[in-house]
């Protein structure tokens, strides 16, 4: 899910239990390769997977299209 709150990538388990993918709340602005917490976009939007399990994160603040591999 996309937390554009706070510009982070989450993930939510079908138990509830809520990982971030990537982002940190508070990160400058921009848009920056990275992994985990290193990674920022800013307003991200949609979200959705491919078929290995690849992210694709609609950066709206940013106007781009960020891929998060599925090995992070």
């Amino acid at each position: 899910m996309a937390d554009a709150a706070n510009d982070e990538i989450r993930k939510i388990t079908p138990a509830g239990v809520v990982t971030t993918l990537a982002g940190s709340p508070g990160a400058a602005y921009g848009s920056i390769n990275g992994t985990g917490s290193a990674a920022t976009s800013y307003e991200p939007g949609g979200v959705a997977l491919d078929n290995e399990g690849n992210v694709y994160v609609a950066d709206s603040g940013n106007d781009v299209i960020r891929k998060i591999k599925r090995t992070g």
